[in-house]
């Protein structure tokens, strides 16, 4: 009986922290181009969005190192970014398909639902975008950019 009520204690804790996170939203295409020169305090580079000019990043979202693999740079990357956003899949879903043709990105073809699935094309590459509700509150956006062809 004690364990259960120290795991409801602990589950409480977490999801009061993880709405507290979730108030605020600002849904604001990063537009800065630069190669991450931000640092943390000794020094350290810290995962920049700026070296993707050429997708919109909600501002409020952080990048999942683990699960992304970038090749290339500039305009000319390919390979998978993720991201862990504080909107909710609803709200990223508006704002990729506000913000991609601000991008010169044009639609091919969109599913909105639970697991919404993006595709647009530019010149001679595609952009995939999966968006989906997050484990605790937000949105996981997972764009994989590739060659057409």
């Amino acid at each position: 009986m004690m364990r259960l009520r120290h795991s409801f204690i602990c589950a409480a804790a977490l999801a009061s922290l993880a709405l507290a996170g979730c108030s605020g939203s600002n849904l604001v295409p990063n537009t800065a181009s630069g190669g991450g020169s931000d640092s943390k305090g000794g020094g350290q580079p810290i995962p920049s969005f700026t070296q993707f000019t050429d997708i919109p990043m909600p501002s409020n979202s952080s990048l999942d190192m683990d699960r992304s693999i970038i090749f290339g740079a500039s305009d000319a990357w390919h390979g998978r970014l993720v991201m862990n956003s504080g909107g909710t899949p609803a709200q990223m879903y508006d704002f990729y398909e506000r913000e991609m043709p601000n991008f010169g990105w044009s639609k091919v073809t969109v599913v909105r639902a639970d697991i919404s699935v993006m595709v647009y094309d530019r010149e001679s590459r595609v952009a995939t975008i999966k968006l989906q509700g997050g484990s605790f509150a937000g949105s996981t956006v997972d764009i994989t950019v590739s060659p057409k062809g």
